[in-house]
């Protein structure tokens, strides 16, 4: 059974159609340890796999004012997985990633893809997934890749159902959900505001870097905060190291910046359903706040207060809310200039495979919206967390943003667990350097050099 869209599903459609430079797609890049497979091989796989998440057979679309989801007739999975043979090119993979993250899919047939990557290395290429954000949401999306990728035995699809009783909209108190819908408007106020002076050109280009992920477990549990809360803590300070002081205003300083942070409401039994099942959260992120410890504190004091069952009812109810409401708080957002986007933390909690060549590594994708100049995203998978940054390619020769944000994670860890500087191996326990902790999607790529 197909369920009915929500509202959020049709403002993504929206506003592809009014932001012709707006490419709303989210995604993983998957590198696979092994000699590159054949399109064929991909294809089959793909294709056997499809009945694990019977939903990639539908379409959604708009019907004048209608957003409908309905099955494909004439879905044919095989013609969603495409190859690019970089065999005596002079393009890398990055360039390569870099390049499809403006593609589209068409808006006739199911809006994801898959792209086999490879000769760039005999014994290693890459897979690309991608969706469009009408279609999948980042649980969708980490769901879909299991789905097509996963070595566990499968899990059967469940039609999803409400709980018992009366719909969530009419469960949650209306004045509860009217003062929510209040609070979002009001968080729009004054953030964090800079001025590149660069021209940005619209093009994107992915960076990423990756750190243990035991390392955010024991810094979040030394600290009482969650894995999601240190990735949010090392931004910021990964983002004051990297932005020259000529951007900020005087009148800037103190002005704290602000994240929208996805807050999914998606049933357990709806792990297989179409569409979106989330909303956003602004979150503050200490940006002034010389402690990281302290930022650390600040940040868990705000997701905790919206990660309780009751603010995630409400938060639920305001997908039944008109569809041009909700259009208006997501423009309302992705029209601050200098807003900033995450995924949060994402997790692939099993293994990854093509037949029997492991991917050793997955590198979430996040799009950028009109005017802004990145946005950042996390994946937990393998026993890594990677940090991905989505940036206008005016911005490449600021720095490593990647390592900052890395080597603000190992100040965290040092932190919290009151480790002087020399019983701290990074040979040891915990693998290599952290800069250098995992093949990042950006290895191959001159490093550009620092003006900080």
């Amino acid at each position: 059974m197909i369920q009915r869209p929500n509202a959020l599903d049709g403002c993504f459609l929206t506003y592809e159609r009014q932001q012709r430079n707006v490419r709303p797609y989210i995604g993983v890049v998957l590198r696979a340890a092994g000699s590159p497979p054949s399109l064929h091989r991909v294809r089959e796989q793909v294709g056997d796999r499809i009945e694990r998440m019977p939903t990639l057979a539908c379409t959604v679309t708009k019907r004048k004012r209608r957003t409908v989801w309905e099955p494909d007739p004439d879905f044919d999975p095989h013609r969603h997985v495409h190859e690019v043979c970089l065999t005596g090119c002079t393009s890398t993979l990055e360039e390569t990633v870099d390049s499809l993250l403006g593609a589209t899919v068409p808006d006739r047939s199911p809006r994801w893809e898959v792209w086999l990557i490879h000769g760039y290395s005999p014994r290693e290429y890459a897979l690309f997934y991608r969706a469009h954000h009408s279609a999948q949401d980042g649980q969708a999306l980490m769901d879909a890749v299991t789905a097509l990728f996963g070595t566990e035995p499968a899990d059967v699809p469940r039609a999803a159902a409400p709980p018992a009783g009366l719909p969530w909209a009419q469960r949650i108190p209306v004045r509860a959900v009217a003062r929510s819908v209040a609070d979002r408007m009001q968080t729009f106020g004054p953030s964090l505001a800079w001025s590149t002076k660069h021209t940005l050109t619209g093009e994107a280009q992915l960076v990423s870097a990756a750190v243990p992920a035991s390392l955010l477990r024991e810094a979040g549990r030394a600290l009482g905060a969650t894995s999601n809360d240190i990735c949010l803590a090392a931004l910021a300070a990964a983002l004051r190291s990297w932005m020259p002081e000529s951007w900020l205003a005087p009148h800037q300083r103190g002005r704290d910046l602000h994240v929208g942070l996805p807050i999914s409401v998606r049933y357990p039994e709806e792990r297989f359903s179409v569409g979106n099942r989330f909303s956003a959260i602004r979150i503050p992120l200490s940006f002034w706040e010389e402690s990281a410890t302290a930022r650390v504190a600040a940040i868990a004091r705000t997701t905790g207060r919206v990660r309780t069952e009751g603010m995630r009812r409400v938060l639920r109810a305001q997908l039944s809310l008109p569809e041009w409401l909700i259009y208006r708080i997501v423009r309302q957002a992705a029209s601050a200039r200098n807003g900033l986007d995450s995924t949060g933390l994402l997790r692939i909690p099993g293994r990854l495979a093509l037949g029997a060549d492991p991917i050793k590594t997955a590198v979430p994708t996040l799009f950028l919206h009109e005017g802004r100049i990145l946005a950042v995203s996390f994946l937990s998978y393998g026993g890594q967390v990677a940090v991905s940054f989505t940036i206008d390619r005016a911005l490449t020769d600021l720095g490593d943003l990647p390592a900052l944000w890395a080597g603000a994670v190992e100040q965290l860890w040092r932190e919290s667990e009151s480790r002087p500087q020399h019983m701290y191996d990074p040979q040891g326990s915990h693998g290599r350097s952290l800069a250098h902790s995992a093949v990042a999607l950006t290895s191959n790529r001159p490093k550009p050099s620092s003006q900080h």
